[in-house]
Order: C-alpha cells, then sequence, then structure tokens
C-alpha cells in the first residue's frame, strides 16, 4: 500500500498532509452545495473538482500524475463529453510538437553546439544578470522567425540559457530567477508580432471582424509591445532585486580551449540548421512544422546524436498535466459552466465607452484566465462573448488585442499558462516565482493597457 501511495501524495501521511486535504476536499463541496452562478449540479460537479484540482495541483497535497488523472475521470464521467473531446489537447498536432520538441532540444544540447557555438558569445557579452535578461529578451526577438513554432522557440532558448548559467559560479536562487524570466520574457515579446505566436495570436485574431494581417499587427502592437517589455523587465528587476542585484555570473569554463567539431557535430549543425530554415521558409514551401521537426529528430538518432536513453527527456508527468490542464476550457465550455460565469459578468460593463469600460474588458478577461487556465482557450471564449457585448462600441481589433495583452503575461499559477507549466515541471524555478510576479502584473497590465496601448491606439488612429 505504502508502494501505491508514494506515487499519489509526495510526503508522509501525517496531520499536516491531512489538514492540507480535508480543507482542500471541504472547499469543494462548500462549492458543490453552493452552486454559484446559477450552475446545474452536472456543472457544479464540473467546476468543483475542476477546483479541487487545481489546489492540489498549486499546494502539491497529491501529485500532478493521480491529479491529473482524477480530474479527467470527473470530466468522463460527469460532462457529457466524449473521450474526444476530453483529451483533445493530446491527440493536437500541439501535443506532438512538445513532445518531439523535447528530443529535439535534446539533440541540441548532445550535440555539445550550445558550448561551442552559444556559450561564446554569451560568455563575451553576459557578466551580469541584467545583461542576462536582456540577452534573454534579445534572442527570443531575433529567432521571432528563425525558429516560428512558439513552444519549440522557447524550450530551445531555455536550454541554451540553462546551459550557459550551469557553468557559472552564481548562486541557485539567482539562476532560477533568470531561467523564470526566459519564459516570462518569451510571453511579452509574442505581442509584438501575430506571427510570434503562431497558435495564440492567430486564434484572437481569426475572431476579428475586421481581417488582421501580420503587417498590421506590428502595426498596431510592436512599438507599446516592447515598451511594455522594458517596464516589465525592470519591475522583474525590481521584484527579484535580491537574487540579480549585485551578482556577476563568472563562467568557470571561461579558459578552457575549445575543440574543433567533430564530424558527427558537423553532421548535427547541417540537420539543425535546415531544420531552422525550413521553419524560417514555411510561408515558400508549405512543409508542416511539425513533420519537418519529427524527419529531424529521427535523422539525429540516426546520427547517434540522440540515443535511446534521450526518450527520458519527454516529461510524461508534464504531458498529463497538460492533457487535463487544456481540458478544463472544452470541458467547462461544453457543459455550459463557462457560458454562465461569462453571463453573470456582462452586468458590471458601463453604459458607455471610457477607460473604466477598457479595464473591465482586461477585468472578465483575466477572471476567465484565472479559471479557464489556457490562453488559447480562454481567448476562444471571451473574445467572441465580448464581440457581442463590445462590439458596437469598441472596434474588433482593439476587442482582439486587450483580450491577448491581458492573458499572455499574467499569471498567478503555473496552471495559466502551458509555458510556465513546462518550465515549473523541468525544475528551471519554483511555482511560487509565479505568483511573486503574477500578482503585481495584475495591476501591472491594466497600467500599461491604459498608459501605453490605449494612447499609442489613440495617436495612429486606431481609437
Amino acid at each position: 500500500m505504502q508502494k501505491v501511495w508514494k506515487y499519489i501524495i509526495p510526503e508522509k501521511i501525517n496531520k499536516i498532509w491531512e489538514i492540507k486535504m480535508s480543507l482542500s476536499i471541504l472547499f469543494s463541496i462548500i462549492i458543490l452545495i453552493w452552486k454559484p452562478f446559477n450552475l446545474t449540479f452536472q456543472q457544479a460537479v464540473v467546476v468543483t473538482n475542476t477546483i479541487l484540482v487545481v489546489i492540489w495541483w498549486s499546494t502539491g497535497i497529491v501529485k500532478k500524475i493521480p491529479a491529473s488523472l482524477f480530474l479527467l475521470l470527473i470530466f468522463y464521467i460527469f460532462s457529457g463529453a466524449s473521450i474526444k473531446k476530453i483529451l483533445s489537447f493530446s491527440l493536437s498536432e500541439t501535443f506532438l510538437m512538445i513532445i518531439v520538441t523535447y528530443l529535439f532540444s535534446q539533440g541540441i544540447t548532445n550535440s555539445g553546439l550550445i558550448d561551442k557555438i552559444f556559450q561564446p558569445l554569451l560568455i563575451k557579452l553576459v557578466h551580469t544578470p541584467c545583461q542576462c535578461l536582456i540577452a534573454i529578451a534579445g534572442i527570443f526577438y531575433l529567432t521571432m522567425y528563425i525558429i516560428p513554432q512558439p513552444l519549440a522557440r522557447l524550450i530551445i532558448v531555455a536550454s541554451v540559457f540553462y546551459r550557459f548559467l550551469q557553468y557559472t559560479d552564481s548562486p541557485k536562487k539567482t539562476k532560477n530567477v533568470i531561467m523564470y524570466g526566459v519564459f516570462v520574457a518569451s510571453a511579452v515579446v509574442n505581442l509584438s508580432t501575430k506571427d510570434a505566436d503562431i497558435i495564440m495570436n492567430n486564434v484572437a485574431a481569426s475572431f476579428s471582424e475586421v481581417p488582421i494581417s501580420n503587417k498590421l499587427w506590428v502595426y498596431y502592437m510592436f512599438i507599446p509591445t516592447l515598451i511594455t517589455c522594458c517596464l516589465l523587465g525592470i519591475l522583474f528587476i525590481y521584484i527579484f532585486r535580491k537574487e540579480l542585484m549585485g551578482i556577476y555570473l563568472k563562467n568557470m569554463k571561461k579558459e578552457n580551449k575549445i575543440t574543433p567539431f567533430s564530424t558527427q557535430q558537423k553532421l548535427a549543425i547541417v540537420v539543425i540548421g535546415m531544420t531552422v530554415l525550413l521553419w524560417a521558409t514555411n510561408s515558400i514551401h508549405g512543409i508542416n512544422n511539425t513533420l519537418i521537426t519529427v524527419i529531424s529528430t529521427i535523422i539525429l538518432f540516426g546520427i547517434q546524436i540522440l540515443h535511446k536513453e534521450d526518450w527520458k527527456s519527454i516529461d510524461i508527468t508534464t504531458l498529463i498535466f497538460l492533457t487535463a490542464a487544456f481540458s478544463i476550457g472544452n470541458i467547462m465550455k461544453f457543459c455550459g459552466a463557462a457560458d454562465k460565469v461569462f453571463g453573470q459578468l456582462q452586468t458590471i460593463f458601463p453604459s458607455k465607452f471610457s477607460l473604466l469600460y477598457i479595464c473591465v474588458m482586461v477585468l472578465i478577461t483575466m477572471l476567465l484566465h484565472m479559471i479557464l487556465g489556457s490562453n488559447t482557450t480562454t481567448l476562444s471564449v471571451v473574445i467572441p462573448g465580448l464581440m457581442v457585448l463590445c462590439s458596437q462600441v469598441v472596434k474588433s481589433p482593439i476587442i482582439v488585442f486587450i483580450s491577448v495583452i491581458s492573458v499572455s503575461f499574467h499569471a498567478i499559477l503555473p496552471f495559466h499558462s502551458i509555458s510556465l507549466m513546462i518550465g515549473v515541471s523541468n525544475n528551471y524555478y519554483p511555482a511560487k516565482y509565479v505568483t511573486k510576479l503574477g500578482l503585481p502584473v495584475t495591476l501591472f497590465v491594466y497600467l500599461v493597457v491604459i498608459g501605453i496601448y490605449i494612447p499609442y491606439w489613440y495617436i495612429i488612429g486606431l481609437l
């Protein structure tokens, strides 16, 4: 029995664990009895157990795999949705891309190219945590079109900086904060162009009554997002100042002689280079990026850069976690719970357009994001709703942009972002960092929308 329990709970069964578990269950029972937003019994069961599992995820009372499987089972029994709908994320191309990218990024690490190409450049230019954060944002901007798949780009850049930091003598907390900065920077930089996030931005733009091309998105979003990125960087440094300020990143391999590329590494450079080239020219040849990555990964196995033990680099816990997390939005929408929650919120809109009106739009989007978790799912629910409620008052591109800004880099828990969940699961940084930054960023989102985006849109004639 003990062997079974160790896969379910992360600690011994003691009084503290019993209290935590009892409180989480009690809170869920209260929600089930209360049935807020006039939820039906079916909807209340779905919402209640979603809240329960989110508590387990965030506190670690129950480990991620059993907690996630429990939630999927509840959805199957009570939601009325098909297995295909519940597991829609696992059956999607994005899920396959995540799996393959784990292997592909492991191949880059195994090849030693990070040490030979990226390390010398970082060693030469990056000497402090603040310089490292600037380099992170700069690399995301430079690779925006070289690596068009946002998750692939994030995982590869994260592996580059993780490798770099492992050879510095900086404190562990400093390394963790910088790695968290990689994931924060990715989220805000992806707002700059439509093609920077081919999943989230394209889903959002598809709901606009006025077509939003990449050129139009850049015109409306690039400059204010660049300013937002700088301001968020300042806020990030202030919040984590104890871990970042006064630290020098001394690289322990600085004096090491760089050996020539081996034949195997040269082959790896060709494979990886061709992969990146095919990603960057996707609009010309039209070959699926996932297929390109799969073939490249197979070749890396063929030239012995990847080995059978590298299959362990695929994080099964994260994949099961993501399957459950991404099913929440679909199931809540399917059973009608999401619509009821949104319907209750429409009464809080002012009668006329104003800054308060914009703030309410941000508030509604954030609230639904906190409930649904997935950025893409939140946008697929909130943008159509805001189009119905606000399209007579606000232009549809503004509705799209405000919605995307409200969810892209704002998160209170790792559950609220697929990228943050990947970062936490890879032990790049602790989950508490997300909450530590996420709380002040809640106010920061309002400030940048009102103080940067709205004035900029007014100047260029969007408002």
